[in-house]
This record gives structure tokens, sequence and C-alpha cells, in this order.
């Protein structure tokens, strides 16, 4: 996920920073083999995601298609 949206990231500015720092998280978290934090941080990205489609719809599709494939939407 991380990887995948890192450039939409950079066009939300500030919260963009928390939406690769939730992500990141939730990614050293699935390495370490804790699926539930893992799934909490994902969680805290996905409500970013959220707000950002909110304020500019159409835009986000990577992580519009993320928050549907993970069920998020």
């Amino acid at each position: 996920m991380a990887v995948i949206c890192h450039y939409e990231t950079l066009k939300y500015g500030s919260k963009g920073r928390n939406l690769l720092t939730y992500s990141d998280r939730g990614e050293q978290a699935i390495r370490q083999g804790d699926s539930e934090i893992a799934e909490a941080w994902f969680d805290q990205a996905a409500e970013y995601w959220k707000q950002a489609i909110a304020l500019t719809p159409g835009n986000y599709i990577e992580a519009q298609n993320w928050l549907k494939i993970t069920g998020r939407s």
C-alpha cells in the first residue's frame, strides 16, 4: 500500500506524511507477524484517504481501489 500510493500522498501535503507513516507502520507490523496491529495502522491510513477523497472526488484512484480491495471503503 505505501509504495503504491506514495506519489498520491505527496499531493495531499502534511496529511500525506501521516498516511505514509500509518502505511509504513502497518507494513512493518506485517513483517513482524503482527496482523492485528497492522490492521489498526491501515485503518488509520484508510480514514485519511477517505478525507482526501471527500475533498477531491475523482482523485486518488489507487487509494480508492485499495479501500475497496481491503474492504475499507
